[in-house]
């Protein structure tokens, strides 16, 4: 398939997968998936969301979206499409009114859910006052749950870590005093603020929390496909798994055939020809909301991730990195994949990969 004749299919709709199996009620929102993409700084936006929703994710966050900043720049901060429900958007801060003021006007705006951030471990967010630093303070954490709920009526969700460092792990009790403030749903990354991405989850912490609290519990950490999904299911006994970096360049690991959780692959990568229909897909997304400029910045990355175990992709990025313009981007798109079907017959293998890495003339993909 061709850029040009390419779409992106069902456009104005919601994501309509249902598994009968699975039932899972944030508050008044109702989810028909046990999968959830995480927020990710600077890669979750709208059509990241999208890709995911399209194969069948059940809830899509937002990246993190600063209180403060939503109330002194107002609604132009942050959009939420039509086509990409149901969405839950993140906000950080540490001021109790901002944070109310703020999720009140997110709930205008369209989210299905809020979710305050009590997990982030940068130091920027950290220096504020927000993120995992908040769980040091737990009586903060309730005057903020209080103030919040009073202001909005859809689905109230917290995300946390398990505290600090390993003599303050402190989910439990943040957990639990969650429940008691009205949220509805508590997002649990096993790992410290000291450990930030580091380390093996514990996903131990995971099945202690669940077991403490009367409210969804949902898993984060180190899940990658979906056997590990299942193993996180069924050893911690959470109500869902939310996936981050297990989805970057595969949304696939979304989808609904996936929801036996049966299958044992290290990753769940489609044919070829579907892995640059999705690449072709996620370009027009954000060619249609950065234009077509930004469209060729953003794609690049996740190029990376959606052609990572190829054959010579490494020097396919090489390529891409010093391509500005939309159409050589798009060209050199579709020479690679062609070439990895073994369509080009003109050239070797040690010709194309000689040609891509030096990046001269027309040759090469």
């Amino acid at each position: 398939m061709r850029i040009a004749e390419c779409g992106v299919r069902n456009k104005n709709r919601k994501s309509e997968f249902r598994n009968p199996k699975f039932d899972m009620k944030l508050g008044n929102l109702q989810l028909n998936r046990p999968l959830i993409l995480a927020p990710m700084a600077g890669i979750s936006d709208y059509p990241f969301r999208r890709m995911a929703l399209e194969k069948g994710c059940g809830l899509a966050f937002t990246g993190m979206v600063s209180a403060e900043g939503l109330l002194r720049k107002g609604e132009s901060f942050l959009k939420i499409e039509r086509d990409e429900h149901p969405v839950s958007v993140q906000l950080f801060g540490s001021a109790p009114e901002v944070l109310a003021e703020a999720a009140a006007m997110v709930e205008k705006i369209g989210a299905d859910a809020i979710d305050i951030n009590m997990g982030c471990p940068a130091t920027q967010v950290i220096e504020t006052g927000g993120g995992v630093d908040l769980m040091r303070f737990p009586e903060k954490v309730k005057k903020i749950l209080v103030r919040v709920r009073k202001e909005v009526k859809n689905a109230l969700t917290i995300k946390i870590r398990s505290g600090w460092d390993r003599e303050h792990m402190n989910a439990v009790e943040i957990s639990k005093m969650a429940g008691d403030c009205g949220v509805d749903a508590i997002f649990v990354h096993p790992r410290t603020q000291v450990q930030g991405f580091r380390g093996q989850a514990d996903w131990n912490l995971i099945r202690e929390v669940k077991r403490a609290v009367n409210i969804p519990v949902v898993g984060n950490g180190d899940v990658t496909n979906p056997s590990l999904a299942k193993r996180m299911l069924e050893e911690t006994g959470c109500d869902g798994v939310m996936i981050g970096r297990g989805a970057l360049g595969n949304p696939w690991i979304f989808c609904p055939e996936h929801d036996d959780f049966s299958e044992e692959r290290s990753v769940d990568f489609p044919p070829l020809e579907e892995r640059q229909r999705a690449i072709e897909d996620h370009f027009l997304l954000l060619q249609s909301y950065y234009g077509a400029k930004g469209a060729v910045q953003k794609i690049r990355r996740h190029i990376a991730w959606y052609s990572r175990g190829l054959p010579f992709s490494a020097s396919f990025r090489l390529k891409l990195s010093g391509l500005k313009e939309k159409e050589a981007l798009l060209g050199a798109i579709t020479s690679y994949f062609d070439f990895v079907e073994g369509r080009d017959s003109c050239q070797s293998l040690t010709s194309m990969e000689s040609r891509s890495v030096i990046g001269r003339g027309g040759g090469g993909f």
